[in-house]
């Protein structure tokens, strides 16, 4: 988390989901989340991270097969997160997916101008949790 006296890391601030790949071991790079994801990643001045991203083309549902559907068509984590040189990890403490939190998520970063790009680090795959994936994320500075 940055001090009060320094500058606001570049990081900091509201960013727009752009696209989502995911590559799960053995297979090519897929946009999991279809071509047009939509989400947000906001990070604090006071060090909270909250994250929320949902597939394109999310259909209301009530019954428990589409409620299904929805879960597995979303993420949303939220936690303090801590800034090193290439990457930031946040440390979990609410998320749509339990087994989350209490965890540590690790994302490698590069900004270039109002573009931010994020490689995850290597973990199951949180619809086939027997594969590791990697997924990378482009965001765009929310103005």
């Amino acid at each position: 988390m940055p001090s009060a006296t320094s500058e606001p890391h570049p990081l900091i601030g509201s960013w727009k989901l752009v696209s989502l790949q995911t590559t799960i071991e053995g297979e090519a790079p897929h946009n999991a989340f279809g071509e047009h994801p939509k989400g947000y990643l906001v990070l604090t001045p006071d060090g909270r991270a909250v994250a929320f991203f949902i597939a394109e083309g999310r259909k209301a549902g009530i019954g428990d097969a589409e409620r299904a559907d929805l879960h597995k068509s979303m993420v949303a984590a939220t936690g303090k997160y801590r800034i090193a040189r290439d990457h930031f990890t946040i440390a979990v403490d609410v998320s749509w997916n339990e087994s989350w939190n209490g965890i540590e998520l690790k994302r490698y970063f590069t900004l270039k101008g109002d573009k931010l790009f994020i490689e995850t680090a290597p973990a199951p795959n949180i619809l086939r949790p027997d594969k590791m994936a990697v997924s990378k994320l482009v965001f765009e500075r929310e103005k």
